[in-house]
């Protein structure tokens, strides 16, 4: 069937909001008396909501606490350094002329998520942002996914979940939806390929227009 609409991750596929996402986790773990993070720990961290993230930094004993500090602290500098990665506006122009619905499904806080495309200039190409709390799950969870297609209005054969890692294979794969990935987030490309060897996988979201258009 063809594909009448894309579901897309935010970060690391849509948006670079890594220096903001550092800065944020580092003083949040400063502040409650662990080391500093380097930048490499905290990008090789996430995908997951931010207690998944800081599960992987500091364990699970305190991680609801830290994500409790971490939401102020991150609202204050989430606008830092955002900015749109090589191929976003494209993508989503492309979609609009040629008809395919697009919409964020991210484990992003939601309200965060709104704001930062709201910021870059691209909610008017998104039918919606769908985030972290918005709903009682989260990423890869097959029932958030089935609400998101409900939302959007086509099933699964329809509609096509563009991410950068695991988790967002594993949300595509989780609700048998076809899966593209790109490499600008937190996984390079060796790491991506591992996950299915037919994967496709591109640099940038543009490299990903002629794949799709067949897909039409």
């Amino acid at each position: 069937m063809a594909i009448r609409a894309i579901l897309f991750d935010l970060d690391g596929t849509l948006i670079d909001q890594f220096q903001a996402i550092h800065k944020s986790f580092a003083l949040t773990l400063e502040r409650m008396g662990y080391n500093k993070p380097s930048f490499n720990e905290v990008k090789r961290a996430v995908g997951g909501a931010s207690e998944a993230t800081m599960e992987k930094l500091i364990g699970p004993e305190r991680a609801q606490e830290a994500v409790q500090i971490l939401r102020p602290i991150f609202e204050k500098e989430m606008l830092n350094g955002l900015t749109l990665l090589p191929g976003a506006k494209e993508i989503l122009n492309w979609c609009k002329a040629n008809k395919v619905k697009a919409a964020v499904l991210t484990n992003k806080h939601g309200p965060h998520a709104r704001i930062v495309c709201k910021h870059l200039g691209i909610s008017n190409d998104l039918e919606f942002v769908i985030g972290a709390d918005d709903t009682q799950w989260k990423k890869p969870d097959v029932s958030l996914t089935n609400y998101t297609l409900e939302k959007i209005g086509y099933n699964a054969t329809e509609t096509l979940y563009i991410g950068d890692s695991p988790y967002d294979y594993k949300t595509a794969q989780n609700a048998s939806m076809k899966c593209l990935l790109v490499s600008t987030g937190t996984h390079p490309v060796h790491e991506l390929s591992k996950l299915n060897s037919s994967l496709e996988i591109k640099a940038d979201l543009k490299s990903l227009i002629p794949m799709i258009e067949k897909l039409l």
